[in-house]
């Protein structure tokens, strides 16, 4: 009963501190509500969407007074500037762009007053540049709103694609005259645009065999968790800040002793009949209830407000009480190797922070080239092993999550044993 009444002291003290509360449910639920404002997670029924961007083309081409026409889709185009565009205005592209045309200066226009995202410029000898009858390279040349980012770059990377395919024409031009050359063969300038004629039509069939288009895959998520995309990523988010700030609140906790030392009422506290061992006991109970609430409220909020799925309730109940476990001894044993608060402000700052972010890096990285690596690397420290648990956990791998779990179980029992025997010598 002692136990109980310090460790209920010590969470009443911890509810009526502010950094307290701060640190255990304000900062992991305000960077998640960050990241969904960013992806406009919040008020949308559909999750993610990519959105349209108006693109107004200014078509300086040319043409080629060496190929009149070319075919396309069935009628005739007099240039490859006006096969760009008409590629673009297809159905495949009407979710992704839509287009319009104009004189150079209306287009840099609408862009400067945000009534376009994106102008394109073709430049006057773009069609003699794909067909290889130009002295200089031709650019096309993209000015869009500072203010956008995704959607013109998605336009960018799509109209580079289409124009690498045009491009092919004229490696296969070279491949095909560089071989006859070596033969002793020579074509005239009409064979040579016939040539031309010929392979652009080709290559225009195999880009519409190939289904032209950008087909944006979002984030991997499991079949049985059913989120869209934007709640895969809010889960991983929340559940990165619940196991960072979970282990904070296990130091935190921890660091009560080292503050009532300090102040004196420890001292008082072990000339009363209660002994040593029960106020030890009574102060990492306290931390255990309290990282408890903790886990509890941030799960809760998360589905509630977000929509978040965590998966099986009997690998997230593992994951859980795991978690608990872990947060609290680590707690434990990191303020015993500290002698004052003042050292431990370093152990907040250094320690915890590094094995943290460590822990958690596995979110960050999503996607990237160095995404493998971190699959072993955040198990270093015993953040990784919380992570690892909880990403098996949603994805209803109970094995993994049973695995991780005895792991994370064994990293508390030593640092409890090391944490517990330290203190005892400490005020034995």
């Amino acid at each position: 009963m002692k136990m109980l009444s310090i460790a209920l002291k010590d969470i009443w003290r911890s509810f009526r501190s502010f950094f307290a509360l701060a640190f255990m449910f304000g900062v992991p639920i305000l960077m998640t509500l960050i990241f969904s404002f960013l992806f406009g997670g919040i008020g949308s029924e559909d999750g993610f969407e990519i959105p349209t961007t108006d693109v107004v083309i200014v078509n300086l081409d040319e043409g080629s007074p060496y190929v009149s026409n070319f075919d396309h889709e069935g009628g005739v185009v007099n240039s490859m500037g006006e096969m760009l565009i008409n590629t673009l205005e297809e159905d495949t592209f009407k979710d992704l762009m839509k287009i319009s045309t104009g004189t150079e200066s209306e287009a840099r226009l609408a862009v400067d007053e945000q009534d376009a995202g994106l102008a394109m410029i073709i430049p006057a000898n773009f069609t003699n540049a794909l067909i290889g009858q130009s002295s200089s390279d031709a650019e096309i040349e993209f000015y869009k709103d500072p203010a956008l980012t995704l959607g013109p770059d998605i336009v960018k990377s799509l109209v580079m694609g289409i124009v690498d395919g045009f491009s092919s024409t004229t490696l296969s031009i070279d491949t095909v005259l560089s071989v006859l050359s070596d033969q002793g063969i020579s074509l005239t300038q009409q064979e040579q645009m016939a040539l031309v004629d010929s392979l652009t039509s080709e290559s225009e069939n195999q880009m519409q065999d190939r289904g032209v288009g950008l087909e944006v895959i979002p984030p991997s998520t499991t079949e049985s968790s059913g989120d869209d995309p934007i709640k895969a990523i809010l889960r991983s988010i929340m559940g990165g800040m619940m196991i960072f700030y979970a282990f904070y609140t296990g130091t935190a906790t921890a660091q009560t002793i080292l503050q009532e030392e300090e102040n004196g009422t420890l001292a008082r506290l072990f000339t009363s009949p209660t002994d040593m061992v029960t106020i030890l006991n009574g102060k990492f109970l306290a931390g255990f209830l309290l990282i408890i609430v903790q886990v509890v409220v941030l799960l809760a909020f998360a589905n509630l407000a977000f929509g978040v799925s965590w998966g099986p309730v009997l690998p997230l109940g593992l994951f859980s009480i795991a978690l608990v476990i872990l947060a609290n001894s680590f707690g434990i044993f990191i303020m015993s190797l500290v002698k004052s608060t003042k050292q431990a402000g370093i152990m907040y700052g250094a320690v915890l922070t590094f094995t943290g972010m460590l822990g958690i890096s596995s979110v960050f990285v999503m996607g990237s080239p160095i995404e493998k690596a971190f699959n072993f690397i955040p198990l270093l420290v015993p953040q990784g092993w919380a992570m690892e648990a909880l990403e098996a956990s949603w994805q209803g791998n109970l094995g993994r999550t049973l695995l991780m779990s005895a792991g994370m179980v064994g990293w508390a029992v030593v640092f409890f044993f090391i944490g517990n025997l330290r203190f005892r010598k400490r005020f034995g």
